[in-house]
């Protein structure tokens, strides 16, 4: 049964929570300047060359927090070559949203306003005025407080949504029922959803800005653990989200994992499996999910394979490796891809002869 914590989260970004009633607000929430999806650029109420929408500006009374952002991914929204290399092969106006988010961004895309991507603006600033979770006592900024600012429902203006029905242009006519990031309903189903941080439970810094996820080493490799054992004959291999509050991959439909066991001289018998979403279209113009082996907080996915079946000498070490992909194309070729992209990372990479490995009996 889900708290009534998650299907608050579940409401307020638009999941489907069973038969439980939305929460009634009297009024949408200070920061909530856009329906769920993104269908459009966000306002924040003040000309493109205001002292608000600057990040160095903000640097001068917050630079440990501008140092942390401007390190993150949030920083690189907008510049970083994975999503670049997605634009520039098409340029959906709709994605513009989540990746240079406010109004006076995308009055020039090419500027150093929109190269800041989500950046403090795009949070902090909304009708001119700033909006946090609480106004500290020597701010000298007018504020809005509002205590959900901040809250899993807050990050779901990016990271939870349904599949657009674009125009002629790549913007968004209309969301349909079909989920293309469940990042935070995942979250709010999983086992840090009554967590008072809520996703900064894991995504937190020292100073709150650094959003760390898929992209840095530390939080893939505490997420997942396998561990392999022998046993008459086969490997038993088992692969689990140990530490994540949400499915892993999550994000970005592209994002995928494949666990690869092989031995060197057999490349050809290699076994390979699959961690991932595949859609087909839907009647709507949307995409529905055919298939999901993304792993759920918790769960461990086990498989059970041949020694025999990887061929090669008896003798000869066998390799495993779990790689975390982030685009389409694990081997992109040609101009397609910046330099700056690394479209791979690799979460675990073991050798070991099988008469090595710890007997499964034994564990």
């Amino acid at each position: 049964m889900k708290s009534a914590a998650a299907l608050i989260v579940l409401a307020a970004c638009g999941v489907p929570a069973g038969n439980a009633p939305a929460p009634v607000r009297e009024a949408p929430p200070a920061w909530q300047a856009r329906p769920a999806g993104g269908t459009h650029a966000i306002d924040p109420g003040v000309r493109a060359d205001h002292d608000l929408l600057d990040a160095r500006g903000c640097a001068s009374c917050h630079a440990a927090i501008v140092d942390e952002w401007s390190k993150s991914r949030h920083a690189l929204a907008w510049t970083n070559g994975i999503f670049q290399r997605e634009y520039s092969a098409r340029p959906q106006a709709w994605c513009v949203n989540c990746h240079a988010p406010l109004a006076t961004q995308q009055t020039n895309l090419d500027g150093t306003h929109a190269a800041q991507g989500v950046d403090c603006a795009t949070c902090h600033v909304r009708a001119g005025k700033l909006v946090s979770a609480q106004r500290g006592a020597t701010s000298p900024h007018d504020t809005i407080a509002d205590a959900s600012f901040g809250t899993p429902a807050f990050c779901a203006d990016c990271h939870q949504f349904t599949f657009p029905v674009l125009d002629e242009h790549g913007a968004a006519t209309a969301m349909t029922r079909h989920p293309m990031q469940t990042t935070v309903a995942s979250f709010a189903a999983g086992p840090f959803a009554r967590e008072r941080d809520g996703c900064m439970t894991c995504h937190g810094s020292k100073h709150g800005h650094a959003f760390a996820g898929a992209h840095d080493r530390s939080m893939r490799e505490a997420a997942v653990e396998v561990t392999w054992c022998r046993r008459d004959g086969s490997l038993d291999v088992r692969v689990e989200n140990a530490a994540a509050g949400h499915s892993v991959p999550t994000g970005d439909i592209h994002r995928h994992m494949y666990l690869r066991v092989w031995r060197s001289s057999a490349p050809e018998a290699m076994f390979q499996a699959f961690f991932g979403r595949r859609f087909e279209p839907a009647a709507d113009g949307g995409k529905h999910t055919v298939w999901d082996s993304t792993i759920a907080p918790g769960d461990t996915k086990r498989f059970d394979i041949g020694v025999a079946s990887l061929r090669g000498d008896d003798d000869e070490p066998v390799n495993l490796e779990l790689v975390y992909v982030f685009i389409e194309n694990e081997f992109p070729r040609g101009q397609a891809v910046p330099e700056r992209i690394d479209p791979t990372a690799s979460i675990v990479r073991r050798r070991t002869s099988v008469t090595e490995l710890a007997s499964c009996a034994a564990r």
